[in-house]
């Protein structure tokens, strides 16, 4: 069995129009949703073998909040150039690159890409897309990263930050 969590990195500021995309920081809201989504994750058991994270400065501060919280060592927790405003299909490939040790992996990282992987791995629990910080947890009944995908899920949980729209399905 295989589960993949992918999280949405928690709100960025917009006021500092001269810094890079790359380098936005979590707002004070994003900081706050992130932690109470690491908070959730804690409560729910979800605490992956491994994080892979974007580059980007706000995937990074929701990564280090996650990671403190679930008590993940900084070894597990592994930055990929490739997740900056990836499209689903190079989300996909990394995760299928990830090795059979691995049982448990959680990205951070963009909408729509992440958003839109979600939607293909789970067509039929439908609803909105990722909101920020929210949280998809999928398992999949597969000996290995390669067999994943929406004919193996055998569990899927949704969660979103206090505030935001709430699901949880079975």
């Amino acid at each position: 069995m295989k589960r993949l969590t992918l999280m949405r990195h928690g709100d960025a500021r917009w006021k500092d129009r001269g810094l890079p995309d790359l380098e936005r920081p979590l707002s004070r809201r994003g900081t706050a949703a992130a932690e109470a989504m690491a908070r959730r994750l804690r409560e729910l058991e979800l605490v992956p073998d491994l994080m892979v994270v974007s580059p980007a400065r706000r995937t990074r501060q929701t990564a280090e909040i996650v990671a403190r919280e679930l008590s993940i060592p900084a070894r597990r927790v592994l930055q990929e150039e490739k997740l900056y405003l990836a499209a689903a299909d190079d989300l996909r490939q990394v995760v299928q690159s990830t090795g059979p040790r691995i049982a448990h992996l959680l990205l951070i990282a963009h909408n729509p890409g992440l958003s839109e992987l979600m939607q293909q791995l789970v067509p039929k629990h439908g609803g909105p897309g990722l909101a920020t910080a929210a949280v998809c947890s999928i398992a999949f009944e597969a000996a290995s990263w390669q067999g994943i995908g929406s004919d193996t899920v055998s569990n899927v949980q949704r969660q979103s930050p206090p505030g935001r729209l709430f699901g949880l399905f079975g």
